[in-house]
């Protein structure tokens, strides 16, 4: 199942990165963006219908950022196991090494590990 999601973000990606670069410019060059002749109004101006292309980006965007978060937690659960079991095997070692306590009366009588 991991796999198969890997697999899957990375086309999402791939694909991404394709329709956006296909996508047209907004009808502006660099200079219009920044207020330099009368080209400002059409970067910052009202947009039309969306069209398929930008449909497809928001689409794909939204398969890719379930999957990268598909992926972290996936990712965190995996984590969290190994932890826990170099955890059982750092105990398990630990065992033989770890001297007994002997039980040392205290002055009031009661017994105390030492």
């Amino acid at each position: 199942m991991s796999l198969f999601i890997v697999v899957l973000h990375l086309m999402l990606c791939v694909l991404l990165i394709l329709i956006i670069l296909l996508q047209p410019g907004k009808g502006g060059d660099v200079a219009a963006a920044f207020g330099a002749g009368g080209g400002s109004s059409n970067v910052f101006g009202p947009r039309g219908p969306a069209n398929l292309l930008s449909q497809a980006t928001t689409v794909v965007a939204v398969l890719f950022m379930v999957t990268s978060i598909t992926l972290a937690i996936q990712s965190n659960q995996r984590a969290g196991n190994d932890a826990d079991a170099e955890q059982e095997v750092i105990i398990e070692d630990a065992e033989g090494f770890l001297p007994a306590f002997e039980e040392v009366p205290s002055q009031d009588g009661a017994s105390t590990p030492n």
